[in-house]
């Protein structure tokens, strides 16, 4: 049985009968956001600089906790981020964004002392390939491209096989952003122990995996996990996350005065924060992304990973069902344990047909213009899913959608 949506749990768009299925892009306003700026504003007239120190615990009331803006990376790491990935506090930490965290762990030279290869499929996002080739001209690492097979899935036999002594780090993608294909937990286990075994490092990117479902970083092995609260998790932008494995130990050259272990006596060398994770911290952490940060992590926490979970395939089985009646092909997985929260049918000119939806307030996206993406989440309804492939099937069965134009689309899809 699926979980029920949560309308009153978030703000939808002001449409009537819009049905939002962008979960994989940037998800709703959980409905407590405006209060939580509103907390912003007022603690910075009431407190001013003092807010650094101590601000009422807006996000824990009840714990007696005390706060501030200094510390809210570490806290609501400790709070949010570590139940989202299934491990304890002292472990996760509030980000910018994940190319910052990536180019964080690039400039440790605990990284290149491991190795040389960085291992990236090329099903990977590209902004991890392009950290890689960007940082291979500053130190001795060199990107290693991993192909893709057939059906546009990371190639795991080569993957394995290119992990050996020179391999530095593996950069795996939890869920595939263009397939919707989530990387099975025995084979991330095994990428573990591969590259473990040569001393490297494993970094897995959850961007599309984590508040989709219950993670347990433990459980994969790897020694970093990142990803954002933009999408599934409602955080909007600027709310991204790193998971450390306990013990890992390094000293990120791009680390800022936030990260140092003694900011406030100003000397002139610098000193790693003995906390590791703080030292990925930059310059002065935007404090406003913070409050609003992990109000969809609590809906979701609150619900149940495991309910998510169930709703998610819920919604996707229906829309699976629906694309094999309309003869459809699919680029995400049709088996269950195989699926994130992902659905991509292969359609010709899927651009176009994204904008013929865009235009019926049935909200998606495309990709390379091969595929249309849909993520059904916790806010949508089985009947939601039928209205929008009755919605598909008009639109191909009468081949309207081919003179929609895309041009006033713009460039965020």
């Amino acid at each position: 049985m699926s979980a029920p949506p949560l309308p009153s749990a978030y703000r939808f768009p002001s449409e009537p009968d819009a049905i939002e299925l962008r979960a994989f892009t940037h998800g709703l306003q959980p409905e407590r956001v405006p209060v939580m700026m509103e907390h912003f504003t007022e603690d910075w007239r009431r407190f001013g600089v003092d807010a650094w120190n101590e601000v009422p615990n807006h996000w824990r009331p009840e714990s007696g906790e005390a706060v501030g803006w200094w510390t809210l990376p570490t806290y609501l790491g400790d709070q949010f981020i570590a139940p989202l990935l299934g491990t304890e506090p002292g472990t996760c930490i509030l980000q910018p964004s994940v190319h910052w965290t990536v180019q964080c762990l690039l400039s440790s030279p605990e990284v290149a002392a491991r190795g040389t290869d960085v291992l990236v499929p090329e099903t990977a996002f590209p902004s991890v390939l392009h950290s890689v080739q960007q940082w291979s001209h500053l130190r001795d690492l060199v990107p290693r491209e991993v192909g893709e097979t057939e059906n546009h899935r990371v190639d795991r036999a080569a993957l394995l096989d290119a992990i050996g002594p020179e391999t530095a780090l593996v950069a795996l993608s939890h869920v595939g952003f263009t397939t919707g294909a989530r990387l099975p937990t025995a084979f991330l286990q095994e990428v573990a122990q591969r590259v473990h075994a040569h001393d490297g490092l494993f970094l897995l990117d959850g961007y599309h995996a984590a508040a989709s479902r219950p993670i347990d970083v433990a459980e994969l092995g790897c020694d970093l996990y990142v990803g954002g609260l933009l999408k599934e998790a409602s955080g909007s932008s600027g709310n991204t996350f790193l998971y450390v494995r306990d013990g890992l130990e390094l000293t990120p050259r791009l680390t800022g005065w936030f990260g140092d272990a003694a900011p406030f006596e100003f000397r002139p060398e610098p000193e790693p924060h003995p906390d590791v994770r703080r030292r990925f911290l930059g310059g002065t952490t935007a404090v406003a992304p913070m409050y609003h940060a992990v109000e969809g992590v609590r809906i979701l926490l609150d619900l149940g990973l495991d309910a998510v979970r169930d709703h998610s395939r819920a919604l996707t089985d229906r829309a699976v069902a629906h694309a094999d009646t309309l003869d459809i092909p699919l680029r995400s997985p049709r088996r269950p344990e195989e699926r994130s929260a992902m659905v991509l049918l292969e359609v010709p000119e899927a651009e176009r047909l994204t904008a013929y939806l865009k235009q019926r307030a049935v909200y998606t996206d495309s990709r390379r213009d091969e595929v249309v993406r849909m993520a059904p989440f916790v806010w949508n309804t089985l009947g939601e899913i039928d209205r929008t492939f009755d919605a598909i099937e008009t639109a191909m069965s009468t081949g309207k959608y081919r003179s929609v134009s895309v041009e006033a689309a713009g460039p965020v899809t």
